[in-house]
């Protein structure tokens, strides 16, 4: 029954096929399709960010050309002049035209005031109201303006659709 060279007849243990890698297991395609979604997710948060700062960015730019005009002229009026123009624009398109348009004078800074977290425009109203009309003026600092209504600026947050 035994012979002496049966272990020469033996063959090699045959191994099963490698498992494959496709089809994918049903948990992957649910991990694949939750990454999908929140890159898309992601993706849409982040052009709507860029959309609604658009005009944010684009005034802090036009602050920042009014500052450097100002420090090579010196002209206060026409900087101040600028400034409240320019935060009028903004309000514009972060705030209801109907709430904003008709502001003026102690309205238009007390509404600055209250949409502007701890930021008093009181203390530059006169820079703000009354130097843009003065016919002549001396040479003003417009410092403390120009930081206000960039702080202001960069409060803004969504959009207004008007």
């Amino acid at each position: 029954m035994t012979e002496p060279n049966a272990l020469n007849n033996l063959r090699d243990i045959h191994l099963p096929e490698a498992i494959g890698w496709w089809p994918l297991a049903p948990g992957w395609y649910l991990l694949i399709l939750v990454i999908l979604c929140i890159f898309i997710l992601g993706l849409y948060y982040f052009f709507e960010y860029q959309k609604n700062s658009k005009p944010k960015r684009h005034a802090l730019k036009l602050l920042a050309q009014y500052q450097e005009e100002y420090q090579r002229t010196g002209n206060s009026q026409l900087a101040s002049t600028r400034i409240s123009e320019l935060l009028k624009r903004v309000a514009l398109v972060y705030f209801s035209r109907e709430t904003v348009a008709s502001l003026k004078g102690d309205d238009w800074v007390a509404f600055l005031n209250q949409t502007g977290k701890k930021i008093n425009f009181n203390a530059v109203r006169q820079q703000l109201l009354e130097l843009p009309y003065q016919s002549s003026t001396s040479q003003v600092n417009l410092a403390p303006l120009f930081t206000r209504a960039r702080l202001w600026i960069k409060q803004r947050g969504k959009r207004c659709l008007n």
